[in-house]
């Protein structure tokens, strides 16, 4: 018998994960592992699965199974079977006593080959951290530690499950705040508050003021009035966070910014509704760097768009985030922007870092 850890991504449909198991379970498989990850290929499983005799057959039988046909299979050992969230709380409580064993915590967490503290100034080692199967994790505004792992690159979920090992033994900053000021790049101030039933009539008028085409491009379809059902989606906290986007001494919102749970693990969408008068002012894109930093507070490794080739401005947006645009069916158009890196990358990251979450939310 022998233990393996297969990475596959399974088919998004009813019984895809079942015939799965099903291959496996042919070849004298027992899966005893079995967690999710987000990746740049979608959600990617892994199995940590007890194979007797040679495990290429099963692996082959997986691959026929897997929408890439991609499948990627590492020995495992005894001691890295568990829940993860058992794991992962385990090395926060012994972090809490050693905060200098960061680096040994962030190997056992991500099963790594070895992990080091770096200087970040260190352009090498920053570029060496881009090849897949080495990742920079940014403990401070210099320092950070680079993780080595050769036998499978890191997805984006390790990525953040690092980032939040790292926030979870660092000073508390408090939560992210949402009912504050941001900037946008030419220095205008805008106020940012969860919206309430009682903004009813101010979200209405907003939805007026808009243009037929930016209705569409926001919700794909036409229409002149928010429906009560969509106002109580925007305040319901189980569906995610909306926020109302006002220029500073404005009661009237000029914007409405979403960041919405979804089932994938991991996962949330991100939307915007800008009114047309300040369209291309660059209130789009501070209100999604406030709620990217708000999906890092919330461990998501990722957020997705879905929007129309109509909307240039959106797709503008999340690229200039760093995300990756793929049409879908010639018509929609799929952003993908892992949240660890983006915020590493600049989007929140020297706030966090810098235990000055207020420098990128603004200060009332």
């Amino acid at each position: 018998m022998g233990l393996w850890r297969i990475r596959t991504a399974v088919e998004d449909r009813p019984g895809g994960l079942a015939e799965v198991v099903g291959a496996f379970a042919r070849h004298g498989g027992n899966i005893v592992g079995l967690s999710l990850h987000t990746d740049v290929a979608g959600v990617v499983d892994e199995f940590v699965v007890d194979v007797p005799g040679n495990h290429a057959r099963a692996v082959r039988a997986v691959a026929e199974l897997s929408p890439s046909g991609t499948v990627t299979a590492v020995p495992a050992h005894r001691r890295e079977v568990g829940d993860d969230v058992t794991r992962a709380l385990l090395l926060t409580a012994r972090l809490r006593a050693h905060p200098n064993r960061l680096p040994e915590a962030l190997a056992e967490l991500l099963l790594a080959d070895d992990a080091r503290w770096t200087n970040l100034t260190r352009a090498d080692e920053v570029a060496d951290a881009d090849a897949g199967t080495a990742m920079l994790v940014p403990v401070g505004p210099l320092r950070g530690v680079l993780v080595r792992r050769a036998s499978h690159p890191f997805t984006w979920t390790e990525s953040s499950r690092a980032d939040a090992l790292v926030r979870s033994v660092m000073p508390s900053t408090g939560p992210v705040p949402t009912d504050r000021i941001v900037r946008t790049g030419e220095g205008v101030a805008l106020s940012l508050r969860q919206v309430r039933e009682s903004d009813a009539p101010a979200l209405s008028d907003l939805h007026r003021r808009c243009s037929e085409e930016t209705v569409r491009n926001r919700y794909f379809t036409g229409m002149s009035e928010l429906s009560p059902r969509m106002l109580r989606v925007f305040c319901d906290p189980e569906r995610g966070l909306t926020l109302a986007v006002r220029p500073r001494g404005r009661e009237e919102p000029v914007a409405l910014g979403h960041l919405m749970y979804t089932l994938d693990p991991g996962v949330g969408e991100i939307a915007f509704l800008v009114e047309d008068a300040w369209q291309g002012r660059g209130v789009g894109t501070a209100v999604a760097r406030a709620l990217t930093v708000v999906a890092a507070d919330w461990g998501l490794a990722e957020v997705r768009a879905e929007t129309s080739l109509a909307n240039t401005g959106m797709l503008r947006i999340m690229r200039r985030l760093g995300a990756s645009v793929r049409p879908q069916g010639g018509t929609y158009v799929h952003a993908r922007l892992p949240v660890a890196e983006a915020v590493q990358a600049g989007v929140g990251g020297e706030a966090r870092r810098g235990g000055q979450v207020a420098r990128l939310m603004g200060q009332a």
